[in-house]
């Protein structure tokens, strides 16, 4: 059977840009092919065994031709795989997603495509730039900025006497040239003109001048691909529209855990942060099984060891009727509130393991359910009852070295400490140690200090007490 094929527009980098349908498409590719400018944490939502595969580009360097990406596109499709060809912006906007498609409708092989925020907009909007105005602007016009291909060259007689907004994508190269042709053709050379770098990301960078004076400027600037040159009178609305380099965390990246609600990484973000969010661990949960002839005090230290006990119950074929005589406790709170989504009620919940520990009354008839770091502290503090491992969790994926060039870390609990930890190669603990990492809460801090790495605690266990520390660090 012959793979799907989907070309996905991943927008301008942010990865909460991308569509609804394409990140869908995203989790359930088994290959991605993807580009340069693919922001990695994107790729976070890949499936555990997705391959990926990397077909960038750079100015005047192409490691992987365009008929060799279209080969590897037909090849696994026809090994039945469902694949997703990424692109940045949109796939049919200079993204030679056109030629793509035809090269796969020419061998039967079915596709769609989905498209995404152009930069040509979307990138113009980042810096406060409407492509359009009321009173400014009624069209526009985007150009490719690669000026060397003599079969697509720029009229630029028809464009300088264009109305409205003038765009070029890929043109930093060719700036000079195309100011100098605009003016050479009668474009006034007065004429607002904008080039914005990395637009979304935190590399943003944006220089305002006039078209005979932004191509110094930029130069000035250092401004270097990828960036787009926007030129027309819609640039003078920079300063009443511009939002995301005025935000609070413009230009801070911060590497965080990965998690599915994304209530930190959201907030941060609409702060101006840039999020590189670590790869989500795996959960393998054990079939243990479990002696419920005798009544039983049963402390659950996470969620995972209560599907655990579950599954050992439909093993065994009871349910909780049989187990009248139990005596349930829970370890935090969102296992406590796991156990309650099952129908039971804890019989006590503790904030963590050390109250735990010091608070209930232990006995040998006590059974410990967790994760084998819960199992081995248990034993080395010679506590006593029954412990069983109930599962393993840990980051399997090998952690990309994006983490490395961030500017910050920040770890909500000591869990998510461990498994990053316990992940990482002795270089990559050398390179911790380096690290600007902000935590909540002592756990998390002891988690840390155990791997002798220094990190910067929160003021409270608050949210807005995290984001007061990151401002803090910030701003030094």
């Amino acid at each position: 059977m012959i793979g799907q094929i989907a070309l996905v527009g991943a927008g301008l980098g942010d990865p909460e840009l991308l569509t609804v349908k394409g990140l869908r498409k995203i989790e359930q590719a088994d290959v991605i092919v993807y580009d340069r400018l693919i922001n990695p944490a994107i790729l976070n939502a890949c499936k555990a065994d997705c391959e990926k595969i990397y077909v960038g580009k750079k100015p005047n360097y192409h490691p992987v031709p365009q008929d060799k990406i279209e080969e590897i596109m037909i090849e696994k499709a026809r090994q039945g795989f469902n694949i997703v060809r990424l692109k940045s912006g949109d796939p049919y906007v200079f993204g030679r997603g056109g030629e793509e498609g035809a090269a796969l409708k020419k061998e039967g092989i079915n596709f769609e495509v989905i498209p995404g925020i152009t930069s040509s907009i979307g990138g113009l909007a980042y810096a406060g730039i409407p492509i359009t105005h009321r009173d400014l602007a009624a069209s526009f016009h985007v150009y490719t900025g690669h000026l060397n291909n003599s079969e697509q060259a720029v009229d630029w007689s028809t464009a300088a006497k264009a109305e409205g907004t003038l765009v070029f994508l890929m043109g930093m190269s060719g700036l000079q040239e195309i100011t100098r042709q605009l003016i050479n053709h009668g474009k006034d050379k007065n004429t607002p003109a904008a080039v914005i770098q990395w637009a979304s990301r935190k590399q943003q960078k944006t220089v305002v001048g006039t078209l005979e004076t932004i191509f110094e400027q930029a130069k000035s600037a250092e401004l270097k691909p990828p960036s787009l040159i926007v030129i027309g009178q819609v640039v003078e609305r920079r300063k009443k529209l511009n939002f995301f380099e005025e935000r609070p965390l413009f230009s801070m990246s911060i590497a965080i855990p990965f998690t599915k609600k994304k209530k930190m990484a959201s907030r941060l973000t609409d702060l101006g942060a840039e999020i590189i969010e670590l790869p989500p661990s795996t959960t393998q949960i054990f079939n243990e099984a479990i002696p419920f002839i005798n009544s039983k005090q049963v402390v659950f230290t996470d969620q995972h060891s209560i599907e655990m006990f579950i599954r050992a119950m439909k093993q065994s074929k009871i349910d909780w009727r049989n187990l009248a005589g139990w005596q349930f406790i829970t370890v935090g709170h969102h296992t406590g509130a796991a156990l309650e989504k099952n129908g039971i009620q804890p019989d006590q919940n503790y904030l963590d393991l050390s109250i735990c520990l010091q608070e209930l009354k232990v006995t040998p008839e006590t059974l410990f359910l967790g994760d084998a770091l819960t199992v081995d502290c248990l034993n080395d503090q010679k506590i006593l009852g029954d412990k069983l491992i109930s599962h393993e969790e840990k980051i399997t994926v090998e952690i990309p070295e994006l983490w490395q060039k961030t500017d910050l870390m920040y770890f909500p609990n000591s869990k998510s400490a461990r498994l990053f930890l316990r992940a990482l190669t002795n270089q990559e603990l050398a390179f911790a140690r380096q690290k600007k990492i902000v935590v909540m809460g002592q756990k998390t801090k002891e988690v840390f200090e155990a791997y002798q790495i220094p990190v910067i605690q929160t003021n409270e266990p608050s949210y807005q007490s995290v984001i007061e520390k990151l401002k803090e660090e910030m701003e030094r």
